[in-house]
């Protein structure tokens, strides 16, 4: 890199260069797949009724209060003003996700370039969009919570490092800002590398300093307002929240394994090397060991404060007995870090060889490309054709026959009728699009279904049940789901 380039400079050319690399695995067919059962659903389903609620403070499931995901509301909030300017679709409520990780990206690279060190936040931010754990499912491309928690939290520990090393104090006002906002998207989890940071400022003598800083107690009262203020005004609205949120987030996770999520002590490593970090996870400790004897002391320091807060993180979610794979996603962009100051170390040492070596930059171009040539093609053909697995086909079968009726692709005059035991939880966000784009449908229990009305049945126990009671003509199928006309009663039903 020519020396006439400026820090600033540089620092902004990494960054529209990462904006180039990751926009197409982020951004192109964000909209392809259904939504995923469980969560992404849940959230979709809830973000739109936030649109009619006209109430932010609640959460809703079928316009109810939601118990069962008890998160603050700021990722609703966020997808739902998507919704508002993109519609009712798949594209919308993913959205915010992948701008979050795109802007995780980009701010990695711009608070390294505060350090000077542009080119380790470059990389860092490469092996982000490099790892399967973002881009797979969950996270970077998927209506979670995720990609927005790795957002805020990643910038609340980076900006706590960047102060301690400038001592500039926008940084720290920055860094409860991001605490605020990361605790607003997903609760305590957002709390789980807090601990590290007193612990640092220990390890560099800068605990009494920080003791008698003022923007540290306006930081800790906007926290409380914010944060505390949210709780309890939600408790208020309604009684039993606070019990939710303890049987949710803090006891019931910790202690005991909710809804099947268990696993051994190895889950969360085997996730990473299997799923979440494949191409990397050899890569780290020996990236951490060699950051321990570099001459940089601050990215050696950087490497430390990045693998303590990941280590401090994977310690408590092996310690709790509910294991969920997503868990893992603040780890990666710290991991990132810990290979990124490494490769940057290797960087500025081949770098050093300019004057004999006209070609060098070349030849450490060459070099990042054959390094995540593999793993970033492996990303971009997995956005292209995603393929999912045969043993979902049938299940997701039912989502896509709801999005084809909302896109009138299949015209059904009658009004249809969803049955609430087909697990409706999965159903309601498309429910909600297909009542958007003027297609009639309602939801009915099965025992209240009659003689003449048009059904879309999803499970095989359903059809069963509906096929005991009733003769039905089918009119459409695709793989398991069905759309079917109730003709008449059978004779054994008549005489009941």
């Amino acid at each position: 890199m020519k020396k006439s380039f400026s820090n600033k400079k540089l620092t902004w050319i990494l960054v529209f260069v990462f904006i180039l690399i990751s926009f197409f695995p982020l951004f192109a067919f964000l909209g392809t797949s259904t939504l995923r059962t469980w969560d992404e659903s849940r959230v979709a389903t809830s973000s739109y009724e936030m649109t009619h609620t006209k109430n932010p403070l609640i959460v809703t499931f079928d316009y109810q209060p939601d118990h069962w995901s008890v998160k603050p509301p700021l990722a609703i909030w966020i997808q739902a003003l998507s919704i508002k300017a993109f519609g009712v679709n798949e594209t919308a409520v993913r959205l915010p996700s992948a701008i979050a990780i795109m802007l995780l990206g980009i701010v990695i690279i711009l608070l390294t370039g505060v350090l000077k060190k542009p080119f380790l936040g470059f990389y860092a931010a490469t092996i982000l969009i490099c790892s399967k754990g973002i881009l797979y499912y969950h996270t970077g491309r998927s209506a979670d919570y995720d990609a927005l928690l790795c957002l805020f939290m990643i910038s609340y520990l980076l900006l706590f490092f960047v102060y301690t090393e400038t001592k500039e104090k926008k940084y720290y006002k920055l860094f409860f800002i991001a605490l605020i906002l990361a605790t607003l998207t997903k609760g305590v989890q957002a709390l789980l590398p807090l601990p590290i940071i007193p612990l640092y400022v220990i390890f560099r003598k800068q605990f009494i300093a920080l003791l008698k800083e003022r923007s540290t107690y306006i930081g800790i009262g906007l926290f409380v307002l914010f944060v505390g203020g949210y709780y309890i005004a939600r408790e208020l609205m309604y009684s039993g929240y606070l019990k939710a949120v303890y049987q949710n987030e803090l006891g019931g996770r910790v202690g005991t394994v909710i809804e099947g999520h268990e696993g051994g002590l190895d889950y969360y490593y085997l996730e990473l090397k299997n799923n979440y970090f494949t191409y990397f996870i050899y890569l780290l400790p020996i990236a951490f060991l060699f950051n321990l004897f570099i001459k940089d002391k601050q990215a050696r320091r950087l490497s430390i404060y990045s693998m303590s807060a990941a280590t401090f993180i994977f310690i408590i979610i092996t310690i709790a007995k509910t294991k969920i794979p997503w868990y893992n996603a603040p780890l990666l962009p710290l991991f990132g870090l810990v290979i990124g100051t490494t490769f940057y170390i290797i960087h500025n040492f081949l770098m050093g060889f300019s004057k004999r070596i006209p070609f060098i930059s070349g030849l450490i171009l060459i070099a990042y490309l054959l390094v995540f040539f593999t793993p970033y093609n492996d990303i971009v053909r997995h956005v292209h054709a995603p393929k999912e697995h045969p043993d979902y086909h049938p299940y997701y079968s039912r989502l896509e026959m709801m999005k084809n009726l909302a896109k009138k692709d299949i015209v059904v005059n009658d009004t249809i009728v969803y049955i609430n035991q087909d697990n409706m939880q999965d159903f309601m966000f498309y429910y909600y699009a297909m009542n958007e784009k003027g297609v009639a449908c309602i939801k009915k229990n099965k025992e209240d279904l009659k003689v003449g009305e048009t059904v879309q049945v999803n499970e095989p126990r359903t059809e069963e049940e509906i096929k005991e009671k009733f003769e039905y003509e089918e009119l459409f199928c695709h793989i398991q789901s069905k759309i079917i006309r109730l003709t008449k009663l059978k004779e054994n039903q008549e005489n009941k």
